[in-house]
This record gives C-alpha cells, sequence and structure tokens, in this order.
C-alpha cells in the first residue's frame, strides 16, 4: 500500500532551491560589499579631492573680492574723509558638498585679527629722527585656514593692505598693499598707506558662508605731520610685522627692481616675526608719505 501525501525526510535534504537561494543572496551581499568598497575607496576620495577645489577657488574669490572692498574703501576716505562707507564681503567658509553623499561638506576655519600683523617706519631728516610711533602697531588680519582632507592646504590672509596665500611654510603675495615705490627723473617717492582694521578678535569653524561688514571711519595722515615740511630726507626704514616674511621680501624686492633702484640704495633684513625694508637712495631725493585708513569691521564670530 503507497502511503500519499507524505514524502520522505531525506527529499527535504536533496531539495536544491533553499540551497540555490542562500547562495544567491550570500553572492548579492558580496557583490553589494565590494560595490561599496570600491566607491569608497576609488571614487570617494576623489569626489572629495574636487569639492576641496571647488571650495578654495571659492575661498580665493571671496578673499579677493575683501581684499578689493577694503581698497575701495580706502580710496573712498582719501577723496573724502568725513564719507562713510559700508560694504559687506561673505566668506564661504565651508559648504561645497560632497556628491551623492550631502552629508559630507568642506569647511574651514576663520579668523578675525588673530594673526600677526603691523607697520612700522623710522625716518631720518637733517641728523634728527622720526618714527611712526603706535599708530601702525597692529593693523588687524582677516585669515582663512581650510580642513582639507585631500586637496593642498592653502591658507589665505589679508594682512598690512596685502592678501597672501601661504602653504607648507612658505608664502605669495597674491595681491598687493598700499605700499608703493615710485621713481621720477631724480628723487624715489615711497606712499605707505597703510590700512587697520579695527574689530573684535574672534576664530570660528564652521561650514557655511560668514558675513564680514565693512565700514570706513577715518584717514590719520602720519608723515609728514604737515604737508610740505621733512622734505630733506635721507633714509627710511619700513618695517612689517608678519608671519609671511617670503612674500614681504619677494614684493619689496621686486618694487626695488622695478624702478631700478641698485643694492646701495636699500637694503633687506628680517628677524622671527619681521622684514624691514631700508630705503637710502644714493644722489637723488626722498619723498615719504605715510597714511593709515582706519576700517571698522563686524562680524557674527563670538
Amino acid at each position: 500500500m503507497k502511503n500519499r501525501g507524505f514524502k520522505a525526510i531525506t527529499s527535504f535534504c536533496r531539495s536544491e532551491s533553499g540551497v540555490s537561494t542562500a547562495v544567491a543572496a550570500a553572492l548579492l551581499i558580496g557583490v553589494l560589499v565590494a560595490f561599496m568598497t570600491t566607491i569608497q575607496i576609488n571614487y570617494v576620495p576623489v569626489w572629495e579631492e574636487d569639492a576641496e577645489y571647488a571650495h578654495m577657488s571659492d575661498v580665493w574669490q571671496d578673499m579677493s573680492r575683501l581684499k578689493s572692498n577694503v581698497d575701495i574703501l580706502t580710496a573712498g576716505l582719501v577723496i573724502n574723509d568725513d564719507v562713510r562707507i559700508v560694504m559687506n564681503s561673505p566668506i564661504g567658509v565651508g559648504g561645497s558638498e560632497i556628491p551623492f553623499i550631502r552629508s559630507m561638506t568642506t569647511g574651514g576655519t576663520l579668523a578675525i585679527n588673530n594673526d600677526m600683523s603691523g607697520l612700522s617706519a623710522t625716518m631720518q631728516h637733517n641728523g634728527s629722527t622720526f618714527n611712526t610711533g603706535t599708530s601702525l602697531y597692529y593693523t588687524g588680519t582677516i585669515s582663512y585656514r581650510p580642513a582639507n582632507l585631500h586637496y593642498v592646504e592653502e591658507t589665505y590672509c589679508y594682512e598690512n593692505g596685502a592678501l597672501i596665500v601661504s602653504q607648507e611654510g612658505r608664502s605669495i603675495m597674491k595681491l598687493a598693499p598700499g605700499i608703493v615705490l615710485e621713481k621720477d627723473s631724480n628723487s624715489v617717492n615711497f606712499l605707505v598707506r597703510g590700512v587697520t582694521l579695527e574689530g573684535e578678535r574672534g576664530v570660528m569653524s564652521s561650514n557655511t558662508v560668514e558675513d564680514i561688514r565693512l565700514t570706513s571711519e577715518y584717514l590719520n595722515n602720519i608723515y609728514p605731520p604737515v604737508e610740505g615740511e621733512f622734505t630733506n630726507i635721507s633714509s627710511v626704514n619700513l618695517t612689517v610685522y608678519t608671519e609671511n616674511k617670503e612674500a614681504w621680501e619677494e614684493y619689496f624686492e621686486k618694487s626695488a627692481e622695478d624702478i631700478n633702484l641698485q643694492s646701495e640704495d636699500y637694503n633687506l633684513s628680517n628677524s622671527t616675526y619681521t622684514v624691514t625694508f631700508a630705503l637710502h637712495p644714493q644722489d637723488e631725493d626722498l619723498y615719504i608719505d605715510i597714511d593709515e585708513a582706519v576700517i571698522k569691521i563686524e562680524t557674527g564670530i563670538q
């Protein structure tokens, strides 16, 4: 008599359907893990580097615009010291997103008046000495430091009227300050227009856009104290207080070469945080004009 409706238990053990399903699931999981690993190792770093590069390009544009806005406010003070002009300069501290991974964004640190900066000058006139004192003792800075993982870390710093980019201990001046050497037929003209950023010190890390508000305050005439006086000047020593000595040395060297000054007309020296440009042209008159433009700076940094 045959048993109907029941199969021997051995028939289940011989069934291949359950085994094939398990194997397929394991293979699918393996493919998925391999795919995610490939993306994480080969593609995510590239996407991150591209996002960091795009962000650094944006920061360069923002810092360049900031420098340009300060120059505009300074020029406005030179034209009319009584007019107050307000300009906003947003800085993209972070925000560039990694493709397909929206939770990951670039970022960095924005610092206001947190780095070394300043100017001082000493003039020799008929055996007498005149110096700028504390007028430009601290001029203020605006700096941005990225938190890059893949793209090179370039630090942007606005100091003493110049925009400087530094990387791995080396620095280069990208936008020049209001320190100008000119040469006429029988004279050398040295214009120093210092910019003082007057505002609270602050440092913040962010991955968004931070706004900087600039307001022109006043123009301070430092030298000559009375127009038309102190014209018979024999020499001037201008000292820049900075952490970017290389950039300033190259700038002064190039400025001297552009007007064909000879080695006996000037010399450069430096110490730990200073660069000194000593100008003493031979057989030529030296005229000097030193001003200080004071710009008020306000941010949301606490």
